[in-house]
């Protein structure tokens, strides 16, 4: 045997089972077919807004996790990846997403704020409420930086003796009943007792049994200019995300600089596969964002100086799917995290770690269970 359990995929997901792996002495290899914290996938950006208190039942006990996780490996490497800053929901307060967040902030007993439109445009004063909405002030959220937190968590896997290898792409995982034997791209051979994939839009390669109920979609980014950049502090402009009429926009303040990164809730469409990837983004796309940021962020030059594409894989239920296929619990899958991967990714990966090495369950495994598809 090579090593106890191989990570194929050394992003979000990966980079975090590699590093739990190592730090439990177990033996890790580690595949990435592209350089660590590279933009072909879904990480890439610089900022990624996470949320502890979810908008959506049943995730709030992964996100409270991740939370708590992502603090154990600032202090275990000293490194300074999530911000303080909160996080912001921001609509009508009648709407099942803005209902949920106060429902799960309550279950979990987690600090937030309802804010009415007089009390945000005192804190908030970039956004412009429309009659009636407010903003819940999530108080443990913040701004992840994905590609600090892929590096050092792959770092640290390396120092607790994980070895990665990357620009090497697996071709094949053949399971058996005593192991999985994986061959790259360029013919070298490994043996190993378990394999966990975490190749997010990737993953229906290595696995075809997910191909029928597993789609890729690009995500659109796009980065303004602040017409005035005070003010535009985390402080007072906290990532957020808001439904307001017609328009579903997200967001993040500028970090390490005066770039702000604004999304539309639909700049997200499907593609054929992770092959079909396209860096290149008609200028078309902004069109109707440019229109959302005229209405609700007035503050912002409307038209966007950068615009980038990535992408995610995604489950047909938006859960992600965590586990063994029922054909061979040696294949451990950690894949489709539907654009939650930032959110919810420590969790999930405690889960396939938990997996891997025959632990009782630490979650509720029942909403992301491959067994749903019958896989």
């Amino acid at each position: 045997m090579n090593a106890d359990v191989a990570v194929i995929g050394l992003g979000t997901i990966g980079s975090l089972t590699a590093w739990k792996l190592a730090s439990r002495g177990v033996s890790v290899l580690g595949f990435e077919q592209y350089g660590l914290a590279h933009d072909r996938s879904a990480h890439g950006g610089g900022s990624r807004r996470f949320v502890v208190a979810a908008q959506v039942e049943n995730q709030t006990e992964y996100t409270l996790a991740s939370y708590h996780d992502y603090r154990d490996l600032e202090r275990e490497t000293g490194q300074e990846l999530l911000s303080f800053g909160g996080t912001l929901t921001i609509g009508d307060p009648d709407t099942d997403r803005m209902k949920n967040v106060i429902k799960n902030a309550e279950k979990f007993n987690l600090p937030y704020e309802v804010l009415d439109e007089h009390e945000a445009a005192k804190r908030f004063p970039h956004h412009k409420l429309l009659p009636g909405e407010v903003i819940i002030l999530d108080k443990l959220g913040g701004v992840l930086r994905p590609e600090q937190t892929i590096v050092t968590a792959n770092n640290r896997a390396r120092q607790l003796g994980a070895t990665l290898h990357t620009y090497t792409k697996v071709k094949e995982i053949l399971p058996d009943s005593t192991g999985v034997t994986i061959i790259t791209e360029d013919e070298n051979t490994y043996r190993v007792g378990k394999v966990i994939v975490t190749t997010g839009p990737w993953a229906d390669e290595l696995v075809p049994e997910l191909r029928d109920y597993f789609s890729v979609h690009q995500i659109i980014m796009n980065w303004f200019i602040p017409e005035d950049p005070s003010g535009f502090e985390e402080e007072r402009f906290p990532n957020f995300s808001r439904v307001s009429e017609d328009q579903h926009i997200i967001g993040t303040p500028p970090i390490d600089g005066r770039l702000v990164r604004v999304s539309h809730g639909r700049g997200i469409q499907e593609i054929e596969s992770a092959e079909d990837y396209n860096k290149n983004i008609p200028v078309e796309k902004s069109y109707e964002l440019r229109k959302a940021i005229g209405q609700l962020i007035p503050n912002l030059n409307p038209d966007p100086v950068m615009t980038l594409a990535f992408m995610d894989g995604h489950m047909e239920d938006y859960s992600p799917v965590v586990g063994p296929l029922s054909k061979n619990k040696n294949v451990i899958l950690a894949t489709g995290m539907s654009g939650s991967g930032i959110s919810i990714g420590p969790a999930m990966s405690e889960i396939a770690v938990d997996y891997a090495l025959e632990n009782d369950l630490s979650f509720d495994i029942q909403q992301v269970t491959p067994a749903r598809f019958k896989l």
